[in-house]
């Protein structure tokens, strides 16, 4: 996952790119860069670290007031590998690219680096660049992506912003329009910051599935290369989505707490934690929203009880189990005031190994808490994403199968310090985002592959 950003303007171009980019840091925090481009050059700055680290103040010497066209990413890509925005170039064209997706069968190198290679092909066999890219995604169906481009067309002595999306749409993009000013992002809420800071916008929206979107200084262009089968990541609204983002049209705060209150009347908590003295606490942050959801149903208060150390990352990338207890200690520590003597009901995003899940249960009973329920907004995972090995360990996969409260059950027996799992259904979710059912990837619930449905 990366947060991906875009912009033209005659005006400042660069300090909008990066303020767009400091909104999309949650979706990656490995490495950051910018690439700026006008008549005459195409350039890039990057390097390993949050945005607030890499864009300091010998920044300043990179910025040149000619530069209309900036792309820029924060990436989450962790390996020795280069880091993005990568640079593409052939006898005609200078290319930066940023990507967040996936290539299936890409062999050596990161994702960028197998979309590029093909569409490095379709430029040397002499096509232009809205031609080699429309290219490259018919050529390949099963690879999801949003990206943007900054291209400098060396015979035209000009550059241009272009910016496309997969036909399942998979990943999230937005854009947004006015006379002046073109910006492309991973998500909604950068945008709804840069119009805080006094920039309006005369539209602003999704942006399509299966389409490209070209600007230069001939206007803005967009159109359609593949039809689109809808199939977005229902973990985008779960996890990956700030709260305050728009996604297809469903505020992502508002889809978690209605996560919440499902839980509650799924498994009948007005009547199980009657007369209990419950607390209600999130784990911070993807948990907060469906807290208060839970809470609203139950109607109490929720409270704070788990506090993160927001430097040290996301833990459940790492693999080996030990590490990320380790982490997990590390990241989270906990009030006691808040959780001794009671019953904790704990809500998060999902449960994936258990190991994070399990480490938090562990410090809340360290510190007084009389036993620990996790509610888990998601349903049980028993399939990996496509981008994950087929032998990833997951918690709830050996109960595929069994009724919903029995999986909750026999997952809690494997994670000893939590007393009750409760997990949505695949149905709850789908109907808390408010959107059909076909026009979300659930993979992870069901196996079932939005790249093969028609």
């Amino acid at each position: 996952m990366q947060g991906v950003v875009g912009v033209y303007s005659r005006k400042e171009a660069v300090r909008k790119a990066l303020y767009t980019l400091y909104g999309v840091q949650h979706r990656g925090q490995e490495s950051s860069g910018l690439s700026a481009a006008g008549d005459h050059s195409l350039r890039t700055w990057k390097e390993r670290g949050l945005v607030s680290k890499v864009f300091v103040d010998r920044f300043k010497s990179f910025i040149h007031p000619d530069d209309y066209v900036v792309i820029g990413c924060a990436s989450g890509e962790n390996a020795d590998n280069e880091i993005a925005p990568i640079y593409l170039e052939t006898d005609r064209y200078q290319i930066s690219l940023t990507f967040d997706g996936y290539v299936p069968d890409r062999g050596a190198g990161t994702n960028e680096e197998a979309f590029t290679r093909v569409l490095r092909g379709k430029l040397e066999g002499g096509l232009g660049i809205e031609e080699a890219l429309s290219e490259t995604m018919v050529d390949m169906p099963m690879a999801y992506y949003s990206l943007v481009m900054a291209v400098r067309d060396k015979e035209a002595g000009e550059s241009s912003l272009i910016a496309a999306r997969d036909p399942v749409g998979v990943r999230p993009l937005y854009v947004a329009f006015n006379g002046e000013d073109v910006f492309v992002a991973s998500e909604s809420a950068p945008i709804d910051v840069m119009e805080s800071m006094g920039i309006t916008f005369d539209e602003r929206r999704d942006f399509a599935p299966g389409s490209i979107l070209k600007v230069d200084g001939s206007g803005v262009e967009e159109h359609e290369v593949l039809e689109p089968r809808r199939g977005h990541c229902i973990f985008e609204w779960i996890y990956f989505g700030r709260p305050d983002s728009v996604i297809e049209g469903q505020t992502v705060h508002s889809v978690r707490k209605r996560l919440g209150h499902a839980l509650v009347e799924t498994h009948g908590l007005l009547e199980a934690y009657e007369g209990e003295d419950v607390v209600v606490i999130p784990t911070p942050d993807s948990g907060r929203s469906v807290c208060t959801g839970v809470a609203e149903s139950l109607g109490v208060s929720s409270d704070e009880g788990v506090i993160k150390n927001a430097y040290l990352g996301r833990t459940y990338i790492i693999d080996d189990p030990e590490s990320r207890k380790t982490a997990s200690d590390l990241k989270h520590n906990i009030i006691r005031d808040t959780v001794r003597g009671k019953r904790v009901v704990i809500t998060d995003d999902s449960i994936v190994r258990g190991t994070v899940s399990e480490s938090v249960a562990q410090n809340l009973l360290t510190a007084g808490a009389r036993e620990v329920d996790f509610l888990v907004s998601y349903g049980p995972i028993y399939y990996p994403c496509f981008s994950d090995p087929e032998d990833k360990p997951l918690a709830a996969r050996a109960f595929e199968g069994q009724p919903l409260d029995e999986v909750g059950k026999r997952v809690a027996e494997r994670l000893p310090s939590i007393q009750n799992v409760m997990y949505n259904s695949p149905e709850n979710v789908v109907e808390a985002t408010g959107l059909p059912r076909e026009h979300l990837c659930i993979r992870c619930m069901t196996g079932e592959s939005p790249f093969k449905r028609g």
